[in-house]
């Protein structure tokens, strides 16, 4: 893990076109903004969690229950493994959380 030290109105670039701000401290936390281009989803980690777990239920859910004789369908044989789940059936919500 990479630690910085910044003050309030300081920033970190991650990448190309994500910046991270602190804009304040205080008793409560530090309050940061995130600059990102919007096609970049962010979220806080509780939330991405969340997302991350519903999407592997829908994903379980849509998983076929074979008829008689035929093998069952998995996400491995339609082509995703668990981080192919979270990456193409990843809600692309319009705001950022």
């Amino acid at each position: 893990m990479l630690v910085f030290s910044r003050r309030r109105g300081e920033a970190i670039v991650v990448g190309n076109g994500i910046e991270i701000v602190v804009l304040s401290m205080g008793r409560e936390g530090v309050r940061i903004g995130v600059k990102a281009p919007l096609a970049i989803p962010v979220h806080r980690k509780e939330i991405y969690e969340q997302i991350c777990e519903e999407n592997r239920q829908a994903a379980s859910a849509l998983l076929v229950a074979p008829t008689a004789g035929e093998p069952p369908v998995t996400a491995s044989a339609i082509g995703l493994d668990e981080r192919g789940l979270e990456e193409k059936v990843s809600p692309q919500a319009p705001g950022q959380s």
